[in-house]
């Protein structure tokens, strides 16, 4: 009985550690962009001027909540300013499951359409969310 009871320990200790292991390794991005489940319904950026905030997509619209709360409040609006993984600035709106990126906020220039926003976080990692991302 207690060999039984032993071996199925052990079994148990082995599939929490394959677990482990395989959420680690699927979520450890080192500079790349990232996609873990924890850090999905929103996205926390970085603005042209630097400031943190934090974002997800509500009712077609980005619901924004500022880190600096003593300067900014939080509100809605159609688009984000952000900087993408070169540090550019870029302005994004929700454009059905897409994003309509305009650089510099250029809504009269060059429009782009992509399936993600790639941006810098607050650490300055690079990360990508798509629209069904940032639902909630």
């Amino acid at each position: 009985m207690v060999k039984v009871f032993v071996g199925l320990l052990a079994a148990v200790l082995v599939v929490i550690g394959a677990a482990k292991f395989a959420y680690n390794a699927s979520t450890d991005t080192g500079d790349g962009p990232a996609q873990a489940a924890w850090a999905q319904n929103r996205i926390e950026f970085v603005t042209w001027n630097d400031e943190k905030w934090t974002a997800w997509v509500h009712e077609g619209s980005f619901e924004l909540v500022p880190e600096d709360d003593s300067n900014w409040s939080r509100h809605a609006n159609a688009s984000i300013a952000y900087k993408n993984w070169q540090g550019e600035s870029w302005q994004a709106k929700i454009d059905g499951d897409s994003f309509s990126l305009a650089s510099l906020g250029n809504w009269q220039g060059e429009i782009e359409r992509a399936h993600a926003i790639h941006y810098r976080d607050w650490e300055g990692n690079n990360q990508l969310r798509t629209v069904a991302d940032l639902r909630r």
